[in-house]
């Protein structure tokens, strides 16, 4: 194998495939990243750690067809390093591959291409098409409710669902439940019931950094029976990115069972407003048990006027106490309530609507959050109970 490339190419290309390595296994091969010259002057990336694997094509002059694996940190580190210009990489007899720019010439030991994992075929079940704008605002908003719990695999990622031509992504710690609903460009499926998979965090966490703010560019997602590739830019574009994850085998729990039907309590917030004093009065909270008391009631002012207001409350004995106000608009009964700060913060740093409905019953049962205006996103949290 021999290729002259840009150095801004080859820098891109490394640091796009080099988020599908892992320290998960204990072959070094799978520490490098397959380089494939192919006859059409373009270069194959691809890394992997046999759970996912990210791949991609770049521009060069394929002076010699043919394959090998380089370290990804040596060769990383080096081109990052170069200035812009033209490099040529050549893979020698013995796995030993040269890197030269002008007057700087590196040789690199590697590993036969013959002993690495190729970018896998995915036999396809079902496959639809979303704007990558639309699919990364999706996996912000649901991704931080995953579990880590190993002893749970199949909470340890998204139930990615597709029925009635609509879209569902679900996470869920068994604290607290993310739900998304998206509509798609186009689904084709092979099955007539629908499709449910459940996706690893670190697929989606890989993705969602790849993904672009754009609503012009697509996503291809193909659903296989145990696999499931994402294909970024599918419309031919050069910078054509590929992922690919095993699925998480398991039953996801029925969500629809916690989901309260009607609630005693609805309060109108401001985001930014409620956001900001949380933020402030978590420096405050009790590190080992990391909550806030709520209280939501109606107040009377100075001039004997009746308004709703939301007290935040939170003390430590290390630290002291704090306190907060927020005006707000209620229906229906005051409430106080106690929750985990931390599953309060994720969820309005991902609400992007102006106001935050949040709807109660009472301290003990599920409380939904979702955006003012916005019936696409729910956010159901189980209160702490307190004595």
């Amino acid at each position: 194998m021999k290729i002259i490339c840009s150095q801004e190419s080859l820098s891109h290309g490394i640091q796009t495939v080099q988020k599908g390595i892992s320290n998960r296994i204990g072959l070094p091969i799978y520490n490098g990243i397959l380089f494939e010259a192919n006859e059409d002057n373009k270069v194959h990336l691809f890394a992997t750690d046999l759970e996912i694997g990210i791949d991609c094509y770049i521009p060069a002059q394929v002076i010699k067809t043919g394959s090998t694996v380089i370290p990804s940190r040596i060769i990383s580190e080096l081109i990052k390093k170069f200035p812009e210009g033209k490099i040529e990489i050549e893979c020698l007899d013995g796995n030993i591959t040269t890197v030269k720019e002008n007057n700087s010439n590196y040789k690199i030991l590697g590993f036969s291409a013959e002993e690495f994992s190729n970018f896998p075929e995915i036999k396809i079940k079902a496959k639809t098409k979303l704007n990558q704008k639309l699919f990364k605002e999706a996996i912000q908003q649901i991704i931080f409710a995953t579990s880590r719990d190993e002893n749970r695999t199949f909470l340890n990622g998204a139930l990615f669902k597709i029925k009635d031509n609509k879209i569902e992504i679900i996470t869920t710690d068994s604290h607290r439940l993310s739900l998304k609903n998206i509509e798609p460009i186009e689904i084709k499926s092979l099955l007539a019931e629908g499709v449910e998979v459940i996706i690893p965090y670190r697929a989606l966490s890989e993705l969602s950094r790849l993904l672009l703010d754009n609503k012009e560019v697509f996503t291809e997602i193909r659903i296989g029976e145990k696999q499931i590739l994402f294909i970024l830019f599918p419309d031919g574009q050069k910078n054509s990115i590929r992922i690919y994850s095993r699925l998480i085998e398991g039953q996801f729990p029925d969500y629809h069972q916690i989901v309260p039907n009607s609630f005693k309590t609805e309060i109108k917030v401001n985001t930014e407003e409620f956001k900001g004093k949380m933020e402030r009065i978590s420096l405050f909270v009790r590190e080992d048990l990391n909550t806030v008391k709520i209280e939501a009631a109606n107040k009377k002012d100075s001039q004997k006027e009746e308004r709703c207001e939301i007290i935040l409350n939170a003390e430590n004995p290390s630290t002291g106490e704090a306190s907060e106000k927020i005006s707000c608009l209620k229906k229906g009964e005051d409430i106080t309530i106690t929750f985990n700060t931390n599953y309060i913060l994720d969820v309005l740093k991902v609400i992007k609507k102006e106001n935050t409905i949040i709807k109660l019953n009472d301290p003990l049962n599920p409380v939904i959050i979702t955006p003012d205006k916005d019936k696409g996103y729910t956010y159901i949290l189980m209160p702490v109970r307190t004595d």
